[in-house]
């Protein structure tokens, strides 16, 4: 059963019990709606009457206790709610408001309640809202920067050498003979990672959203709003910003990459910046490749090795 499929909702009045010690006294649900946009993990929106009668809308994610997935990549609800209690409401750069995060440790579930945001659009519908997000990150890059290393963020991952290693050694288990012919580069780039992995150690560590992809960000009018904090961690910026540009074409990569180096380093970015992008580029083709067979075997993966070969010949890892 998968994740998603063994956390259901709980019933309503045990949601209006707990909602209310989030609201205040007086709470009371008002409609419950399915989640259209899907996650990791079950989700429902959430309409609330609060004791003043005020209303708002939250939406509750569900997801077990403790959950470690994806070699360390994904920390699950309680982690994704410390992120936002101790990382994204310090930095006061705009993210939906924590309500709250309830553990149900019997039931082996936790529940992430937090504001949901009417008339949002994910920015994979809005690219003339890539800008906006490339110096949204940026300047998230340069606030945490300086937090990185605050006691109250101790609980992050950290990109560490085991943790780069782990997936350049998944994915070369993953990928089958098939790929290796029609790739013959394949092995080279598994032996020269460590190149890539030195680049995005030696690069200024920041926290870092994990999954930057347009799909995990939402532009409520020209606001940005990043969400889905599961697989944020300590590392390199640049890694963001490689999810972000995934895929789109050449001009709007270069506009976004301008947009960064703008906000991140207004007196102008470090001489390695573009290696170190391309390390994270590297990094991302291995990441998805070593996630699981399926996605490995399935032909869509054309594009990552294809996006992963271009980086490791910029950096000459490949001829």
């Amino acid at each position: 059963m998968s994740v998603e499929g063994s956390m259901q909702p709980p019933d309503s009045r045990r949601l209006e019990h707990v909602l209310g010690h989030m609201l205040g006294a007086g709470a009371a649900i008002v409609e419950r709606t399915q989640n259209l946009y899907t996650s990791s993990f079950a989700s429902e929106v959430v309409t609330c009457r609060q004791g003043d009668g005020a209303v708002c809308r939250l939406l509750c994610k569900y997801g077990p206790t403790g959950v470690d997935s994806g070699h360390g990549h994904r920390g699950g609800v309680a982690y994704e709610g410390a992120v936002y209690r101790h990382a994204l409401e310090p930095a006061a750069l705009g993210a939906p408001r924590l309500w709250g995060v309830h553990d149900e440790r019997g039931e082996g579930r936790t529940w992430l309640v937090i504001e949901y945001l009417d008339n949002a659009e994910r920015l994979a519908w809005r690219p003339e809202g890539m800008g906006m997000a490339a110096t949204w990150i940026a300047r998230f890059h340069v606030t945490m920067e300086r937090r990185v290393d605050a006691p109250e963020l101790a609980f992050l991952r950290r990109y560490d050498e085991d943790y780069l290693a782990g997936w350049a050694a998944r994915a070369e288990l993953l990928v089958s003979e098939v790929w290796k012919r029609r790739f013959p580069w394949w092995p080279r780039v598994c032996e020269r990672f460590g190149e890539c992995a030195r680049l995005l150690l030696e690069a200024p560590a920041t926290v870092i959203h994990g999954e930057y992809y347009p799909k995990n960000i939402l532009c409520v009018g020209d606001v940005v709003q990043p969400v889905d904090w599961e697989s944020a961690a300590v590392g390199p910026g640049e890694v963001d910003l490689a999810s972000l540009l995934e895929g789109w074409p050449e001009e709007l990569v270069r506009e976004c990459v301008a947009s960064y180096q703008r906000a991140r380093w207004p007196l102008g970015s470090p001489a390695g910046f573009e290696r170190v992008l391309d390390a994270a580029r590297v990094y991302f083709g291995l990441r998805w490749l070593g996630d699981h067979a399926a996605l490995t075997e399935a032909q869509s993966s054309v594009r990552r090795f294809d996006g992963l070969g271009k980086a490791a010949r910029r950096l000459g890892l490949i001829d």
